[in-house]
């Protein structure tokens, strides 16, 4: 049974709820009793440096004048050997340069004349190589614009890789991958370029979905097999084409959305049709594909995945600064931006999955993570221009944090328990709204109460006659709020939602009151 506690003279049993959320997002068992460390309802938070829930930073706009009234769909970084960086942005009409972060850019499209600006790109000895399905691959070396390859044997594949000295990229087919001469994305005709065919690898017809180097192997990713190719004795470069042969295959789970692998923190992550995966889990458990990252929101991620018209509109990046894998579902326009699925990458669950903190509102439709760390992006809403995760508000426009536990029991050792006090403690470092919310039984309606924390200065306050005045040390504001449940129940769910409009904003910890009553 709860600890008792002493409130007004009448003794309370003390149900405390520590880290509220601290497990994630956890839809597969929202119907199901769980403990109040997972939250069954999670929208715009992220786990922050004190390992609580928290709000997501915001988009701040970059672009100072938008460059197309057409949306940036692909959006990659060009990184020098002497340390300089330059932005290029696809769109279906045009692509563009900014040497100065993304506030000013140049038309480089040159002789490409592109009419879809779904191109695949990748750094390659001071230069940016591009790719799309059916096109001839293209080259920018940081002047001037983009010239077409001119080898006739260059593929005209959408999956290319950037690895150990040479591009790698595939044919139309599906079940070719060629690589290019040593250091020379140009030469695809000597003797030093080659052909990997596939087509007597595969356990069954697959086709290649998406390329990586991993641990010293070229790893090429089927949509239902992942074969791993390496040498077995490496190179100044790491492979060396002509001694590689198959050393593994995996076979029963592929990636089927080449945009959403990503190398995080020494592992690969990827989209299978059994949801994310981690490359290096697979390889250790090959007989369970299903037991994957994102197995306690499968069900909801397959069915937002299922619902985009084309799968390569899907993107995904990986922050090693804000240690998040970030899985965008961009659709429709406007107001209807779709949905992003956000994994903690600091560590797993004790089943191995990822911690989902998650969806949040703030959809990109291009991304790219730049060596500064910082997360670049192209939001539905704003064409042509692209924006910083920064700050706590959407380019001025205030977004939503969500919070809701699960389904928890209110009879104990066969009582029934009366909730009497519903309290929470939170930091903010400005004014910001919190709604307390409670629902019982099962209904899908919360009871909504609002309270407002009201900045003062460099301080802060609660609402006089409402809010307690406790103040931790360590200069740390922390203020707890508190309201009093209606009704009664067997279970209840607790939430809280808070507007963010410029603050930080956290959940410390939520603590419910009850009334020892009588036999359940």
């Amino acid at each position: 049974m709860p600890t008792p506690r002493q409130h007004g003279g009448a003794a309370l049993a003390h149900i405390p709820m520590s880290v509220p959320g601290f497990m994630g997002l956890n839809t597969q068992q929202a119907g199901s009793l769980l403990g109040p460390e997972w939250a069954t309802a999670l929208s715009n938070a992220v786990i922050d440096e004190s390992s609580r829930v928290a709000a997501r930073k915001g988009y701040t706009a970059i672009t100072t004048s938008a460059i197309s009234s057409q949306p940036i769909v692909q959006l990659y970084e060009l990184v020098e050997s002497d340390g300089g960086t330059e932005l290029i942005a696809f769109t279906d009409s045009d692509v563009y340069s900014s040497t100065n972060g993304g506030t000013s850019w140049a038309s480089i499209e040159g002789s490409l004349a592109i009419d879809d600006g779904d191109w695949t790109a990748v750094n390659f000895n001071d230069t940016i190589f591009a790719a799309r399905d059916g096109e001839a691959p293209a080259i920018y070396t940081g002047t001037g614009t983009f010239t077409a390859v001119a080898d006739a044997n260059c593929p005209k594949g959408g999956v290319v890789l950037s690895a150990f000295g040479r591009v790698w990229l595939s044919n139309v087919d599906g079940h070719q991958v060629h690589y290019s001469a040593l250091l020379d994305a140009t030469d695809w005709t000597s003797s030093d370029s080659g052909v990997i065919d596939l087509w007597n690898v595969w356990p069954d017809n697959d086709e290649i979905m998406g390329l990586a180097a991993h641990n010293g192997a070229l790893v090429i990713f089927g949509r239902r097999t992942i074969v791993f190719y390496t040498d077995g004795q490496g190179s100044a470069l790491g492979v060396d084409p002509t001694q590689m042969y198959v050393v593994d295959i995996i076979k029963g789970t592929g990636c089927i959305a080449k945009y959403s692998i990503q190398h995080v923190d020494g592992d690969i992550w990827f989209l299978s049709e059994h949801g994310l995966q981690s490359l290096g889990r697979l390889q250790t458990e090959r007989s369970n594909p299903l037991n994957n990252l994102s197995k306690n929101v499968q069900d909801e991620l397959s069915q937002r995945v299922d619902t985009l018209s084309d799968i390569n509109d899907l993107r995904s990046v990986f922050s090693a600064r804000n240690r998040v894998y970030l899985l965008a579902l961009p659709s429709g326009s406007g107001t209807e931006t779709g949905v992003s699925f956000v994994f903690d990458t600091r560590g797993r669950l004790e089943d191995g999955s990822a911690r989902c903190m998650g969806m949040w509102t703030l959809v990109p439709r291009a991304v790219v993570s730049s060596v500064d760390n910082s997360i670049l992006m192209q939001v539905v809403g704003a064409d042509g221009e692209i924006g910083s995760y920064s700050n706590q508000t959407d380019d001025g426009d205030s977004y939503i944090f969500t919070y809701e536990s699960g389904w928890m029991d209110l009879t104990q050792q066969g009582f029934l328990l009366f909730p009497k006090r519903y309290e929470g403690i939170f930091y903010s470092d400005a004014a910001v709204t919190v709604q307390f919310k409670w629902a019982f039984d099962f209904e899908n309606e919360f009871n909504v109460l609002s309270k407002t924390f009201v900045g003062s200065g460099g301080g802060m306050e609660w609402n006089v006659g409402e809010w307690g005045e406790d103040e931790w040390s360590g200069g740390v504001l922390l203020r707890r709020g508190k309201t009093t449940p209606g009704l009664n129940g067997e279970y209840i769910k607790l939430g809280i939602n808070s507007t963010i409009d410029g603050s930080t904003f956290a959940v410390q910890q939520l603590d419910l009151f009850a009334k020892i009553g009588r036999y359940a």
